[in-house]
């Protein structure tokens, strides 16, 4: 019993810096590698980039154009979710196949839930200023980006959840589960509210962009729990005491916050 006390907050802290150092990355490449990329790359003049937005001048783009600079931000992210998948299914460790894990579900909810939140709310990348502009019929093109991406959210869901049991095993695997969901869960959210912070005057909008995302679009980790089924192929889950990752994440951490929130001037 003592042992298993002294594990269970290193586990915690290792787990933390891992989904820190990936929700960064996510967040970061959606910017610069999506938006950023594509801005460039149709002819527009990118003008700042911050931890959750990316400005780009489009006088010279074109209808199709600015949607692709709007769509690439999630399209990056679905391409990180793709390479979760894959290395998950190559790692032969428990600690890279929670790496790989963690890369997928983050990405994946992040992308699809992004669907649901602009066509609930018209704000976001994919709404009719973005994505969505000039579209014949904007309420039905709304009710097709909700329709798939609930599809597509509820399939991450139930995917990672049958990923997560061959992660995690022993009598307590639901349990473990749903600790390891919400430490990610609130780790996002808790790197986001530090981002939105650090965004000086234009923290209200970063907040409910960041906050938004994290706490919301991620918030269907915390259901992977109820659909864990132990698996004969599971391991037991060896995290702990990494001094390197948790180094590393503050590293991350801190320079997301410190260099992108305040917003960098292109």
């Amino acid at each position: 019993m003592t042992q298993q006390h002294t594990d269970r907050p290193a586990a915690i802290a290792d787990i933390m810096a891992l989904s820190a150092i990936v929700w960064v990355a996510a967040a970061t490449l959606h910017e610069g590698m999506g938006h950023g990329l594509a801005c460039w790359a149709m002819g527009g003049v990118p003008t700042a980039w911050s931890t959750f937005h990316f400005e780009c001048g489009r006088q010279a783009m074109s209808i199709a154009e600015w949607r692709v600079v709007t769509g690439a931000g999630t399209m990056v992210n679905i391409g990180l979710m793709a390479l979760g998948w894959v290395w998950w299914r190559r790692a032969d460790t428990a600690g890279g196949r929670l790496t790989a894990w963690s890369m997928f579900v983050v990405n994946g909810l992040t992308s699809f839930g992004y669907l649901i939140f602009s066509a609930a709310f018209g704000i976001g990348d994919w709404n009719a200023a973005g994505v969505m502009a000039g579209v014949a019929d904007a309420s039905l093109a709304r009710v097709v980006l909700a329709v798939f991406g609930i599809a597509g959210y509820y399939t991450i869901v139930r995917a990672s959840a049958k990923m997560l049991s061959q992660i995690l095993n022993g009598p307590s695997i639901v349990a473990d589960a749903r600790r390891l969901s919400v430490t990610i869960w609130a780790t996002t959210g808790i790197v986001s509210l530090v981002a939105a912070l650090a965004a000086g005057a234009g923290w209200r909008s970063t907040l409910g962009a960041s906050i938004g995302v994290a706490l919301g679009g991620n918030a269907g980790m915390l259901s992977s729990a109820r659909f864990m089924v132990p698996s004969a192929t599971s391991r037991a889950l060896l995290m702990g005491h990494n001094w390197p990752l948790r180094g590393a994440a503050i590293i991350v951490v801190v320079a997301f916050t410190a260099i992108l929130g305040p917003g960098v001037g292109l």
